[in-house]
């Protein structure tokens, strides 16, 4: 004999009630959340690594400045304090290939010499940076 339809509907709702899982559309849901999320943090992660890659660069800059200023301040030859350029490496060592490059002028006053020295490079393919150093010095 046939059962009867409503016992029939009864039945299967019983037993997808039953069953425990997660239907596609939860599992899309769930997916897409976490995506979204893990886009935020791949994101700030980049962010984070090119900051910390400027801050690196901008420090060895520094240094290379710095030893150059003193090198141009400390020289006994002064005849010789001309304008210049080189291109170096976080070392300090002249290279081709370096990251760096330090770029100087020198102006004589009578026997004041005023000296600018920019040392740049260039971030991950993006703007070039630079620093600027001023000083005087007399012969």
């Amino acid at each position: 004999m046939a059962e009867n339809p409503v016992t029939l509907r009864r039945q299967r709702l019983r037993s997808r009630a039953a069953q425990h899982g997660f239907t596609m559309i939860e599992l899309l849901v769930a997916l897409t959340v976490m995506l979204i999320g893990l886009s935020g943090v791949l994101s700030l992660q980049m962010v984070s690594s090119q900051a910390s890659s400027y801050s690196r660069h901008a420090g060895e800059a520094a240094v290379l400045g710095e030893a150059k200023m003193e090198e141009m301040r400390t020289t006994t030859d002064v005849a010789n304090l001309l304008s210049g350029s080189d291109v170096v490496d976080a070392q300090g060592t002249p290279t081709a290939n370096g990251i760096f490059t330090r770029a100087w002028t020198v102006t004589w006053s009578s026997s004041i010499a005023t000296v600018t020295l920019v040392v740049s490079w260039l971030e991950q393919g993006s703007e070039t940076h630079s620093i600027t150093y001023r000083t005087q010095r007399s012969q």
